[in-house]
Order: structure tokens, then C-alpha cells, then sequence
């Protein structure tokens, strides 16, 4: 029902972000301009980027843009509207194509930004096919192809996390029992710290179990980098085997490649990259100035109204039309040498749209890589950013049943450890023992050496075989540098030779190839030149027959309306002709009933009652003079008698009223 779509349209209009407080009256007499605008509202409400103000925006764009975005939400019109009426209606605000789009979008907001998020990251650039050729173009294809896959992998994992829920009662208790052991926990650990400060060798055990701890969290992280590691490893395997095989392709093409023809292309690029900076953006440059100057003139005139738009529109038509009428009169005038200088200035106008054709297309092609380059280089980034895991509900349980393994093993650990500890008390006091010994024996030692003359001899021998132990390490480290270096040094001696013996026959095969390629290009610019000249001829010729053909449509269009104008004409006269015909046949009989259907007695007939009505209403406006004044006076006293009839009868009521008033003041009494 239309009513009810409106009022659905005005309440969620009125709602929050749009706080527009329309009414049904107000919201109908909306034009199309304002009908567009609130369109673009709620679309910039789905994506941001549709933001704009569409008295601003040129028409063509806008629809294309509004086209394109509807059919990336999946919009289908209704099947009872033809798609050229459904883009007119969208060129034209038509209300009921604008209040259809909006009753859609309203009652899916929601799934529509989900649409439109993703849309950005999922809808692929089409590659123009002169370039989906080429290998780099592909090999970069192929990784934004991937990224997409990555971000639907991604975005898969963030839904499933969104729907996957918890049980709360599960998670509670598994706090709650973990709270328990940690209780538990904490109350061993200061039963143990009140153990093991007792403990004579505390500290020392303390430092040797905290470096088993950062060991094998060492080993955890080389672990993982190993992964890491083998991972890259694979990734760059790949890359080598990709790049192989754009060298294979990269040599392929560049058989029979010369320096002349490297050269041709650097020149070719030259010429374009110097077209490009010297012609091209400059003129875009001044037209973009001029674009701006205008808009600013725009800006500073005061609002036009209706009525300017349409001596605009009216100027425009005039100004086309003498344009027109110009082109007519100078090829009426047609002179020979004009026309071939004609023909040159269209085939120069052809190659000139052409070389800006292609300049645009270069042009775009290199923003649009540019573009996919950094959008390859932002899904990279994200990527990098978002690496990690995520932990599902089963996978947290899975991780709470580990942890608590991982308590029974601390337990068994924790006895073994306070075992380790008894023993480590006791080699500890062995250990201050003999240093004691040591200690001993080092001071007897040293009297001796004093005694026989030879103090020091004992510590300088141990110096001297630190040193001699430290310098055969150092030469056994070079003698092993020098002859992994060596063997390194042949294997690619040897790889090399592989490699020339290799390509030796290669390359004598590649040499008749090169010569001929070379000839069969030379013969292939050769045809290109014949087919262009053939072809700017032909679209001379093309476009001169279509303006003849065109300037012989519009004589014969002239031409038929010309007759049918006579023709209109021509039967307008003969039935003038037959009426006077008629006319004067009736005028010349002589009977008296045919003189009476003419024309003449007719007209008489009537002047004559014309004159007869114009003497009564003489007669009867001289009668109307002489009787005015009488009239006047009798009137007068009409209207004196009117008035004294109504005093009368007002004095009349006057008196009824006062005696029903009298008479309701009296009061009957018994007397006894």
C-alpha cells in the first residue's frame, strides 16, 4: 500500500541520524531535487563515501553512481517497472521510484552496511583486457585475489566469534574451581617458602630453577621461530618459483631484442611521458582552473531561481540554433578547397581524440595500478596486524582441561623439585667443604713456593694455560672459516660452468629466432602503417557522407512539410471556392426558397432583428429616463414604509414582553 510506505518513510526519516520532522502533507509536496538529496542521505548513511550535495553534482555522474551502488547492495526494481522508466524516474527524482528504493533501504539498514563494508574489500577490479596479459599485472592480480580470500577467512572467523557463545554457568564454574586452585596454590607456595627459607642453600636454588624456567621458555620461542622461520622459507621458495618464471616469460619476450629496439621503446615512453606533461595536464590543469573560476562565480551570485534557469535554458536553445543555422548556410556555400581542408582537419581532429583517448587510458591504467598497489600494500599491513589466534568455545575448554594437566604435572614437579632441593643442600655442603680443602691446600701451596723461592709460579702456570687453550680454540674456528669459504667458492664455480654449458645451445638457437623476429616485426610496422592510412581514410570519407546524409534528411523534412502544408492549403481554398459556388448560385436563382438559404438573406435576416432589438431597447431606455424620478420618490417611500412597519413591530414586542412580565408578579391567596 503507497500510504502505508509513506508513513513508514516519513517515521524512520524522522528518526535519529536524519531528524528530518516531516508530516505526509509536507514530505508529498517535496520536490525531485529534495527527493534526490534525502536518497543520498540514507545511502551516505549506509557508506560514508556517498556523501554530496546533488544540485552540485552533474546528473550522469550521479545516476552512475547511484546505479552502481544499488547494484552492489542487490537492488532489484520492481517487475512492473521497465528499467529504462526505473533510470529515467532516478534521473528525474519520480517519486515512485524514490519512495520504492527508500521503503527497501529503510527495512534493511542493517544487512546493508554489513553489504557495503564488505563491498569494499571484496568487489574485484575488473583488468582491462590489453593488460591482463601481461605477467607482473597477473602476478599482482593473483595477490590481491588472495588478500580477498585472507579477509573472507578473517571475517569468517570474526562472525563465528560474534554467534559462537559462551555458557556462562560453565565459565563460572571453571572460574570459580580455578579460584579454588589458585587458593590451593597459594597456601602451598607459603607452606613451601617457610620450607625452604630453613634451607641453608635457598638462593642458589632459586636462581638454578629460574634459569631452567627461561630455558625452556627459550626453547618455546626458538621453537617457534623455527616455524616462523620454515614458513618464510616456503613462502620464499614460492616467490623464487614465481620470479623463474617471469624471467622465463621476460626472456621469451625480449628474443630478437636489440638495442635499437630498446631504444625505440625508451623513446616511445618519452614521447608519451613528455605528451602527457606538456600537452595533456596542462590543458586539464587550466580547465580544472577554469572549472573552479566558474563554481566560485557560481558561488558568489546570489541563488537562481526557476525563472533564471529557464532564460538560461531558453539562451542555450537560441545559441544552438544559430549554430545550427551557421553549419546549414556554410555548407550551402560548400567550396572545394574548404572542403579538402575539411578532410584534413577532421582526420588531424580523429588523431588528436585518439592520441588523448589513449593518453587517458594510459593514464587511468596507471592510477588504477597505483591504486591496487596500495590497497595491496594496506592488506598486507592488516594482515601482519591481525596475525595471531583466536580462541573458540571449544578450544577454551580445551585450554582449561590442558591447564589443569598442566597442574597435576606442577604438583609431580613441585616433589620432585623439593627432592632436588635436599640433594642440592647436600652436594652444597660438599661443595663448601672442599673449598675449604682447597682453600687450605692453596695457602700450604703458596708457603711452599716462598719457602723454595718460586712465589706466583702456581697462578702464572694457570694463566699461561688459559691462554694456550683460548688461542688453539681461535685457530680451530679460522681453519674451519676458511674451508667452508673454499668449498662454498666451488660449488658455485661448478654451478656456474652448469649453467653455461646449459644455455650454450640455447642461445644458437636463439640466434636465426632473433633475426627473424626482427624481420617479421619490421613487416608488421609496415602493415600497421597501411592499415592506419586506410583507416583515417575511411573515417574521413565516413564522416563526410554522414553530414551529407544528415543535410538531405533535413531537406526532406523540410520538403515534407512544405507539401503537406500546401496540401492543407489547397483543400482549405477549394472549400472556400465551393462555398462561394454555392453562394452565388442561390444569389442568381430565382426561387425564392434557395434565396433564403443563402448566405446574404442570412446575414440580412439577422441584421434586421438586430435593428428591431436595438429600437425596443431605445424605446425602453427613454421610458426609464422620464419615469426615474417618479420611480426614485416611490421607491423612497417604500422603503420609509419598510422602516416604520419594522418600529412598529418592535414596539409591539416591547409590549408583550412587559405584561407577561406583570402578570407573572401576581399571586392567588386564601383567605380563612
Amino acid at each position: 500500500n503507497m500510504s502505508e510506505q509513506i508513513k513508514y518513510i516519513i517515521q524512520e526519516l524522522n528518526k535519529e541520524p536524519f531528524n528530518k520532522k516531516y508530516n505526509l502533507i509536507s514530505f508529498d509536496s517535496l520536490r525531485s531535487e529534495n527527493l534526490l538529496q534525502i536518497l543520498n542521505d540514507v545511502f551516505s548513511e549506509v557508506d560514508a563515501k556517498l556523501k554530496a550535495d546533488v544540485r552540485a553534482e552533474d546528473p550522469e555522474q550521479m545516476v552512475l553512481k547511484n546505479l552502481n551502488f544499488l547494484r552492489v547492495l542487490k537492488y532489484k526494481p520492481p517487475d512492473t517497472v521497465d528499467m529504462s522508466d526505473f533510470r529515467q524516474g532516478l534521473v528525474t527524482g519520480e517519486k515512485s521510484v524514490i519512495y520504492h528504493i527508500l521503503d527497501w533501504l529503510f527495512h534493511r539498514m542493517p544487512e546493508l552496511k554489513k553489504r557495503a563494508y564488505l563491498a569494499q574489500y571484496l568487489m574485484k577490479v575488473e583488468l582491462p583486457p590489453d593488460i591482463e596479459g601481461d605477467a607482473d599485472i597477473r602476478d599482482i592480480y593473483d595477490q590481491y585475489e588472495n588478500v580477498i580470500e585472507e579477509f573472507k577467512e578473517i571475517h569468517k572467523q570474526y562472525e563465528n566469534l560474534k554467534s559462537s557463545g559462551f555458557s556462562t554457568q560453565e565459565i563460572r564454574k571453571d572460574l570459580e574451581h580455578m579460584e579454588e586452585e589458585r587458593d590451593q596454590l597459594i597456601k602451598k607456595i607459603e607452606r613451601l617458602k617457610m620450607k625452604v627459607e630453613s634451607h641453608p642453600n635457598v638462593d642458589a636454588m632459586l636462581a638454578v630453577a629460574k634459569r631452567l624456567r627461561e630455558e625452556r621458555d627459550l626453547s618455546d620461542n626458538l621453537n617457534r621461530q623455527k616455524m616462523e622461520q620454515r614458513n618464510a622459507l616456503t613462502h620464499a621458495e614460492q616467490k623464487i618459483q614465481r620470479l623463474n618464471q617471469q624471467l622465463k616469460e621476460l626472456k621469451l619476450s625480449s628474443l630478437g631484442a636489440t638495442p635499437e629496439t630498446l631504444v625505440q621503446k625508451l623513446e616511445e615512453s618519452i614521447k608519451v611521458n613528455s605528451y602527457l606533461v606538456k600537452d595533456k595536464l596542462p590543458k586539464e590543469v587550466a580547465a580544472q582552473k577554469k572549472f573552479i573560476l566558474d563554481l566560485q562565480r557560481i558561488v558568489s551570485q546570489p541563488a537562481l531561481s526557476r525563472s533564471d534557469l529557464d532564460q538560461i535554458n531558453n539562451k542555450i536553445q537560441e545559441v544552438n540554433g544559430e549554430i545550427h543555422d551557421f553549419i546549414e548556410t556554410r555548407m550551402r556555400n560548400n567550396n572545394p578547397i574548404d572542403d579538402k581542408l575539411s578532410l584534413f582537419r577532421q582526420q588531424v581532429s580523429i588523431l588528436a581524440h585518439k592520441k588523448e583517448r589513449a593518453a587517458e587510458e594510459l593514464n587511468a591504467a596507471r592510477i588504477q595500478m597505483a591504486e591496487i598497489q596500495s590497497q595491496l600494500d594496506n592488506k598486507r599491513a592488516d594482515t601482519k596486524a591481525n596475525e595471531g589466534e583466536f580462541l573458540k568455545g571449544d578450544e577454551f575448554k580445551r585450554y582449561v582441561n590442558k591447564l589443569r594437566g598442566k597442574s597435576n604435572i606442577y604438583k609431580k614437579k613441585r616433589q620432585e623439585m623439593a627432592e632436588l632441593k635436599t640433594e642440592c643442600g647436600i652436594l652444597s655442603r660438599t661443595v663448601d667443604i672442599l673449598q675449604q680443602k682447597e682453600a687450605a691446600l692453596t695457602k700450604t701451596l703458596a708457603q711452599l713456593e716462598m719457602q723454595k723461592g718460586v712465589s706466583g709460579f702456581h697462578a702464572a702456570q694457570d694463566e699461561l694455560e688459559k691462554v694456550s687453550s683460548i688461542k688453539a680454540e681461535l685457530d680451530e674456528k679460522k681453519g674451519q672459516t676458511l674451508e667452508e669459504m673454499s668449498i662454498m667458492v666451488q660449488k658455485l664455480n661448478l654451478k656456474i660452468a652448469e649453467k653455461k654449458a646449459r644455455l650454450a645451445p640455447v642461445i644458437k638457437e636463439l640466434r636465426p629466432l632473433r633475426q627473424q623476429c626482427q624481420d617479421m616485426s619490421f613487416e608488421y610496422e609496415q602493415k600497421k602503417q597501411t592499415y592506419d592510412s586506410c583507416a583515417l581514410g575511411l573515417e574521413s570519407s565516413i564522416s563526410k557522407l554522414e553530414q551529407e546524409v544528415n543535410s538531405y534528411k533535413e531537406e526532406i523534412a523540410e520538403a515534407e512539410h512544405l507539401y503537406h502544408t500546401l496540401n492543407v492549403k489547397i483543400k482549405m481554398l477549394e472549400l472556400q471556392n465551393e462555398r462561394v459556388a454555392e453562394e452565388i448560385k442561390s444569389y442568381v436563382s430565382s426561387d425564392a426558397a434557395d434565396k433564403k438559404k443563402s448566405i446574404r438573406e442570412q446575414y440580412n435576416r439577422h441584421i434586421q432583428e438586430q435593428e428591431n432589438k436595438t429600437k425596443i431597447l431605445k424605446e425602453q431606455q427613454k421610458e426609464v429616463k422620464e419615469n426615474q424620478t417618479h420611480n426614485e420618490k416611490q421607491m423612497q417611500m417604500w422603503s420609509n414604509l419598510q422602516k416604520l412597519l419594522e418600529c412598529k413591530k418592535k414596539c409591539r414586542e416591547l409590549e408583550n414582553r412587559q405584561s407577561q412580565v406583570i402578570t407573572s408578579g401576581t399571586t392567588d391567596r386564601l383567605v380563612l
